[in-house]
């Protein structure tokens, strides 16, 4: 990513914040109701997460990785098609929290090589935050595995 780049992710993430904003002002509603809202909160909300990921990742590589263009390997291909097998193998045992987290862990830790604490915290935030949104605010039911729930 080049300084253009980081520049426009910045000025556009601006654009999507006050975007947001505004649209929070409008009725919400709720996924079986929407609002006049509804959407362009979605919407907005959904582009401010993309750009802070480009900014994220554009502060995280340098120039010179992201020219030289990491390609993606047999193995690398082989390791997530097994990892995507076992998770819907595990999944009804494990529960979706536990089995998500490991599936995170394992793309976090073994396929991008993140720090532990990194690949933990990640992994962590990310399951349980599926899991908010799935089970408790779209009332999907989900797999609860041994724990019950």
């Amino acid at each position: 990513m080049t300084g253009r780049d980081r520049g426009a992710a910045a000025v556009l993430l601006v654009f999507g914040l006050i975007a947001l904003e505004e649209a929070r002002k409008l009725r919400f509603g709720s996924i079986a109701k929407p609002g006049p809202g509804f959407f362009p909160v979605v919407l907005a909300a959904a582009f401010s997460l993309v750009c802070v990921a480009l900014l994220v990742n554009a502060m995280r590589k340098r120039d010179a990785d992201a020219a030289s263009g990491r390609r993606l390997v047999w193995p690398q291909i082989v390791a997530t098609m097994a990892a995507l097998f076992v998770y819907a193998l595990v999944l009804e045992l494990l529960g979706f929290v536990a089995a998500t987290f490991a599936l995170l862990l394992f793309f976090l830790k073994a396929l991008e090589r993140q720090r532990w604490v990194s690949a933990l915290a990640g992994s962590l935030v990310t399951a349980f935050v599926t899991y908010l949104v799935f089970k408790v605010w779209l009332n999907v039911q989900l797999p609860a595995g041994p724990w019950g729930g």
